[in-house]
């Protein structure tokens, strides 16, 4: 009676244990699934952007709702006071003022040279501690109405806007100062003949203060205008170009549209708009990179105006909107895979998987037949035995390397890579699977089998052929099917011998000769080696969710086979 009860608790428990073993497995397995289903999901269903839009039209031939250009229409006319203000900043309309009131100072101050010839040969005349300093202060005299302007415009000119304007205006006086020294020479020389050293002397002091307070405004004005040009390449960025020529003058895709996402969109805005990286120096001069606000580094100019603006009406400008995406699937990539969808790395991995079956899965199973039915010990069949499982624990890196300096570069099964060269590479690391699996499927079939099919006449061939390979097919089919499973995933083996990172889907006529892009290759190209990483996560997530699939999908497959088999051998 006891014994009775100890071996009913026990049950209970191992089976308890073995459901919460289960249950483990079951909880493990969502937990590592949801994040990359729910992220890849993301590049199917996602809050898009006008850009989406404009994309899609533009490159893939989509035609436009009515309401999509309803969207897109409104768009434009919430960017157009943006643009408005970053055109009269970039060009303000007081710039001819400016530049002739400038000009007019710059004038008095050179016409005011010529008339203190007298006062500089003068000056000339004293001995060598006192003439650079006598004629330094002339200098000083008489370019001091300019360079008064000078500070006055570009005090005014962070509030009024004329920065990168006044910019421009300074650095053409900056490059009249050499004929302006070269004029004054030549004034003096006709009243009076100078030696070389005299004319060195006065051309370098007549030019000195000015060009260091030149120098100093427009280090003032080009730090300002930096920070300017980052922060209107964070709107290009943002929304894309602001008109036709600039779209068309652009040279890569991601510079003719904005953000087709809301998502890094958000982020656009956050870390490239409404803050950006300054350059700026310390005390001792060195240089360093800053974060500021745009807000707080502008404050009082029309550039804060425009970061309020783009902060307080970003969805207007974007019309953020829910998109169903299909074509992640089936089109082509563009610009590094920042747009478009994964077609060629599909097609590629189906290339690379069923060439690689066709070629193992005979070979395996004519291996497996021999192994199970014909070998009887010896020290051959020892020999191949062990070459069989040393070879399943080869590491793959080994195959790809072994691919590239053996089929590539001595047998030359192709000129380069290639979908064949991987297709061979992916065979002989599957190989030794299949043989295993498809093995054991063989020794499992009961020896009764064989001995009726023996006893009816058969011979040895026939009765491998129409009873033990058909009583072993639904086991032997699922170790196929999951060596397919292996091989769609399998990364270093092709790096090597057929992956490339970009390029069209391949027409099959090309896969003896041609590389393809791949799913697994993609994958961790895109994680690790992509320029802009972060803007192509949903796409990292989105081809990760379709390999899954891929081979939870053989893996269905191969239950589903399996069952349907044996549910017709029992009949």
């Amino acid at each position: 009676m006891n014994n009775t009860s100890t071996r009913k608790i026990l049950d209970a428990s191992f089976t308890a244990l073995a459901y919460s073993s289960l249950a483990a497995v079951a909880a493990a397995l969502a937990l590592f699934l949801f994040p990359i289903f729910f992220n890849g999901a993301g590049a199917f269903i996602f809050r898009a952007t006008v850009e989406h839009e404009k994309f899609l039209h533009e490159n893939l031939d989509a035609d436009l709702s009515e309401s999509e250009k309803k969207a897109i229409s409104e768009s434009d006319a919430a960017r157009a006071p943006l643009y408005k203000m970053m055109r009269e900043y970039e060009s303000p309309p007081n710039a001819e003022k400016l530049r002739d009131r400038l000009a007019k100072s710059y004038k008095e101050s050179v016409e005011a040279i010529g008339g203190a010839s007298v006062e500089i040969l003068g000056a000339l005349d004293k001995k060598a501690p006192e003439r650079a300093e006598s004629i330094r202060n002339i200098s000083k005299k008489l370019w001091e109405p300019y360079l008064s302007t000078v500070r006055e415009s570009v005090q005014e000119s962070a509030k009024n806007g004329t920065s990168i304007a006044l910019s421009g205006i300074l650095a053409e006086n900056e490059a009249e100062l050499a004929a302006t020294a070269r004029a004054e020479l030549a004034l003096l020389g006709k009243t009076k003949r100078l030696s070389f050293r005299q004319k060195s002397l006065v051309r370098r002091i007549v030019t000195e203060l000015p060009s260091s307070e030149i120098s100093a405004a427009l280090e003032t004005l080009e730090s300002r205008n930096r920070a300017y040009a980052s922060f209107r390449d964070g709107i290009a960025q943002l929304l894309g170009p602001r008109n036709k020529q600039e779209k068309e003058a652009a040279k890569l895709m991601r510079q003719k549209y904005g953000q087709t996402r809301m998502d890094t969109a958000r982020k656009v805005l956050e870390n490239s708009v409404l803050k950006i990286t300054v350059k700026e120096r310390d005390k001792s001069g060195a240089e360093f990179m800053r974060r500021v606000s745009v807000s707080e580094y502008f404050h009082g100019t029309p550039v804060e105006k425009m970061a309020e603006y783009v902060g307080k009406n970003a969805d207007a400008m974007l019309r953020p909107h829910i998109a169903a995406y299909p074509g992640f699937l089936f089109d082509d990539p563009y610009d590094s895979s920042i747009f478009g969808g994964i077609w060629p790395m599909v097609l590629g991995t189906f290339y690379l998987t069923f060439g690689s079956m066709l070629m193992a899965a005979p070979l395996g199973v004519a291996a497996a037949v021999y192994f199970s039915e014909y070998a009887r010990g010896g020290k051959l069949t020892h020999v191949l035995d062990t070459c069989v499982g040393t070879l399943a624990g080869v590491p793959s890196i080994v195959f790809g390397l072994f691919g590239l300096a053996f089929l590539i570069n001595t047998v030359r099964i192709s000129e380069s890579k290639s979908v064949l060269a991987g297709s061979v590479t992916l065979a002989l690391l599957v190989l030794p699977t299949i043989i295993r699996s498809c093995e054991e499927a063989l020794k499992a079939v009961p020896n009764s089998y064989r001995e009726a099919a023996f006893a009816l006449g058969a011979g040895k061939w026939r009765s491998i052929r129409t009873v033990i390979l058909p009583a072993a097919l639904p086991s032997m089919l699922t170790g196929i099917i999951i060596s397919m499973g292996r091989a769609a995933g399998e990364t270093a083996p092709i790096i090597f011998t057929a992956a490339t990172s970009t390029g069209a889907a391949l027409a099959i006529c090309d896969v003896f000769t041609q590389p393809t892009p791949a799913l697994p290759w993609n994958i961790y190209n895109l994680c690790t080696e992509h320029e802009m990483a972060e803007r192509v996560s949903h796409v990292q997530y989105g081809m990760v969710m379709t390999l899954i699939l891929i081979v939870l999908a053989l893996n269905g497959a191969a239950i589903w086979l399996r069952a349907r088999l044996r549910k017709k051998m029992k009949f």
